[in-house]
């Protein structure tokens, strides 16, 4: 008779049996999750520098074998993957030449399957043990003397591989003007050093260089120009004093000179305006040599009284000269024909008794018998005489007035037209 025997476990046991369960369990999980954890680890950045001089070989290195992994590469001139070379259990990454030039922050990142695994950044520093080139500039290029005006100096040194140098870098400036040779100093900030290199008092020509490491720039020039010009004064000149329109009357600056003593620039222009009697303004010009300025005017054809006063715009102006035409025709003849159709001016004798020169003016107003003005004909003289015609087309047979005005002197007549 077979029996059937029923083993009854214990509660407290049964617990512990469910805790060993759960345990194992447990550690199942745990296992695989390291599992995992190694396979994410087999990759590890060998020892290595993150610093490095453009120019070097950069090879970074890892622990690890597995020919779908890469490193992505990136600057700011650009990025790039690379591929790895295989050496028993380590892949070694080498920088292209285009990379490792280039000096700032370089970034990596070592990528498997898409996935990330490390990255870091590597430092390029610019090269400043080979040779170095040294662009400089200068401007404006003219500059006013008295030392508030400056020409700004820049300077931007880079490496053999054209790499900007570091922050703080020491340039040297020397600027030499007539015996005097000075020197200073820039630092680098952001890739340029720069400094105002202001004018002296003086005014003349300044020669300017820059120099790091035994490399110099080219020489640089700044014309330092001199200041605004102050007043000044003027005078003139002439033959005689008569208004004869026929001579020149010449103006002359004395030497104008700017605050400090320098001679203005050659070529400044200086302007001469000439008020006459009946207050028409006249101007005439003249450009600086040496500092002195000159500017002419025809004589008048009749007596005056000139004020003239010179300026240069904007900057300065000339004392006032009060210049004074004497009467140059003293008196002249009219002239009838039969008919009173043609008048004649003449005899007109200027101061030392010869004839006027060619080119008085001479005016003929006509008016009818009540006085009103018909016309005004203008004539000059030639050999001291000069003709007008009234024509029968225009004027008809009858009494006229005439009013003559040559040289300042002015004749009135009376006359019957046939």
């Amino acid at each position: 008779m077979n029996s059937t025997v029923t083993l009854e476990i214990p509660n407290k046991l049964k617990t512990k049996l469910y805790i060993l369960i759960l345990f194992i369990l447990f550690n199942g999980c745990q296992d695989t999750n390291i599992q995992t954890n190694v396979e994410d680890d087999i990759f590890k950045l060998l020892p290595s520098r993150n610093k490095y001089v453009a120019g070097e070989k950069i090879q970074l290195q890892f622990q690890g074998k597995n020919n779908n992994s890469f490193l992505w590469l990136s600057t700011a001139f650009g990025s790039t993957m690379l591929t790895p070379a295989e050496e028993k259990d380590n892949l070694t990454f080498t920088f292209p030449i285009s990379f490792s030039q280039k000096s700032g922050s370089c970034y990596w990142r070592l990528v498997n399957d898409e996935k990330i695994l490390l990255e870091g950044e590597v430092y390029i520093l610019p090269n400043t043990e080979k040779t170095i080139s040294l662009e400089s500039f200068l401007g404006p290029k003219r500059i006013a003397a008295g030392g508030t005006d400056f020409s700004m100096l820049v300077a931007a040194p880079t490496d053999m591989y054209d790499n900007v140098l570091g922050d703080s870098t020491e340039i040297n400036i020397h600027y030499q003007f007539k015996n005097d040779i000075e020197k200073a100093t820039a630092y680098l900030r952001n890739g340029i050093g720069w400094k105002n290199i202001y004018s002296p008092h003086n005014s003349g020509r300044m020669l300017i260089t820059t120099s790091h490491k035994g490399q110099s720039s080219k020489e640089m020039t700044t014309i330092v120009n001199p200041a605004n010009a102050m007043d000044f004064n003027i005078s003139y000149s002439r033959n005689h004093n008569y208004a004869d329109g026929n001579q020149m009357i010449t103006f002359t600056s004395d030497v104008i000179m700017d605050t400090f003593g320098n001679t203005v620039s050659d070529g400044t222009l200086v302007t001469f305006f000439v008020k006459n009697s009946t207050g028409a303004l006249l101007k005439t010009h003249g450009t600086t040599i040496n500092g002195i300025a000159k500017g002419s005017l025809l004589h008048p054809d009749k007596p005056e009284i000139w004020s003239v006063t010179a300026y240069i715009t904007g900057t300065a102006k000339s004392n006032s000269l009060a210049v004074r035409f004497a009467p140059a025709v003293k008196d002249f003849k009219i002239g009838y024909t039969e008919d009173a159709r043609t008048i004649s001016i003449h005899q007109m004798q200027s101061f030392m008794g010869q004839l006027a020169p060619d080119g008085i003016l001479v005016a003929l107003e006509i008016r009818d018998e009540k006085g009103i003005l018909l016309e005004t004909m203008r004539a000059t003289s030639r050999e001291g005489e000069v003709r007008f015609i009234l024509s029968k087309d225009f004027y008809s047979s009858g009494n006229y007035q005439l009013r003559f005005s040559a040289a300042g002197i002015i004749k009135r007549k009376e006359v019957t037209l046939q």
